[in-house]
């Protein structure tokens, strides 16, 4: 067996389990009170799995890079139905959906920039504590 088709079998089975992990959030969310969406569920029990070790990231890290990597692929639908919508999109409308797409691009910005600054933080900490263990 070559080396991409392990690669490429070892991708498709951890795309299976985040797979699984998703339906199992929507179907939580299926008999929920409120109305959540199963997918937030879903990333909700991933992180969960990912922070407790029931999943480390060797079972799920090939894939989410993956899919990083084709992450551009996900924004052409959304891209194709905003064209479909053009006629939608006239006068002001136009104004408020530029507004809109500037104010949310902005925020996913600053909440993205603080995430990556509080997560490093975290490592660095870390691997200070952990040189200090090893230096006892």
């Amino acid at each position: 067996m070559s080396l991409k088709m392990k690669k490429g079998l070892i991708i498709a089975g951890q795309l299976g389990v985040l797979i699984a992990v998703y339906e199992f959030g929507c179907a939580i969310s299926s008999v929920l009170p409120i109305d959540l969406p199963g997918n937030i569920i879903g990333m909700g029990l991933l992180l969960t799995c990912l922070v407790t070790g029931i999943l480390k990231r060797k079972h799920v890290g090939m894939a989410c890079d993956y899919l990083i990597d084709n992450m551009s692929i996900f924004f052409v639908p959304a891209g194709v139905g905003i064209m479909g919508c053009v006629s939608l999109l006239q006068g002001a409308a136009a104004l408020k959906f530029a507004f809109v797409c500037i104010v949310t691009t902005v925020l996913v910005f600053l909440s993205t920039s603080a995430t990556v600054v509080l997560v490093q933080r975290l490592m660095e900490k870390r691997a200070a504590s952990a040189t200090k263990e090893l230096a006892r």
